[in-house]
């Protein structure tokens, strides 16, 4: 991304034409590309079904192609994490929800700005106000809903986050892992209602999956 910004000074998205979010993208960057990409494909020809609107005219957040690279500082909000430009993507009004990039592993969620897209996420879902419709699960097979991945993956992502405990998610930056598990225990119910908000999520994707699964059957 750098390379082809070098000149401009600006991120990656700006370069070659932004325009308005449709949707947030939480995932792990140590995740491979083409499972992202094939993910937010799949994520898209759904949501292409159920609102009518081509599935190439969505936009997706993703930081790494989001934000200016160049300016890493202050895009993470320079102390302040409501002016990072995840918070303020998320808050803009017209996000959609947020989709998580999840690998059998559910690699996202050691990670501690994952956790911060989630906790944002659980409280904009909570709100019930605008366009924002909450999480969805992706995986490179489709979204965690009913037909649209297999009940072995399905399977296999509620296993690890049955045994999975957010507040081991860590960061690059301790200070910034210090911040949002701070956050978390901020709110009501703290960890455990993080914890139960996510195995939630989860379960009923599987319950959705498997409804899928017998009706093919």
């Amino acid at each position: 991304v750098k390379p082809m910004t070098e000149t401009a000074k600006m991120s990656f998205a700006e370069v070659i034409g932004s325009q308005k979010v449709d949707w947030f993208v939480s995932h792990y960057w140590g995740n491979s590309f083409k499972d992202c990409v094939r993910s937010l494909c799949k994520h898209a020809e759904m949501e292409s079904t159920r609102t009518g609107v081509p599935w190439r005219d969505l936009a997706y957040w993703v930081c790494s192609f989001s934000i200016n690279q160049w300016n890493i500082e202050e895009e993470c909000g320079s102390g302040n994490w409501q002016a990072s430009s995840f918070f303020l993507t998320l808050r803009s009004g017209h996000c959609q929800g947020t989709a998580m990039i999840l690998d059998i592993n559910a690699q996202p969620l050691r990670r501690s700005w994952c956790l911060f897209e989630l906790l944002q996420t659980e409280i904009l879902e909570a709100d019930k106000d605008g366009v924002f419709t909450g999480l969805t699960l992706c995986t490179s097979e489709g979204p965690l809903v009913e037909g649209s991945t297999s009940v072995d993956v399905a399977a296999s992502i509620g296993e690890t986050l049955s045994e999975l405990n957010l507040q081991d998610a860590q960061a690059s930056v301790q200070s910034d892992k210090d911040m949002i598990d701070g956050l978390v225990e901020e709110m009501e119910g703290g960890f455990p209602a993080i914890n139960g908000f996510i195995r939630n999520k989860i379960a009923s994707g599987l319950e959705r999956v498997a409804g899928g699964f017998q009706t093919k059957v």
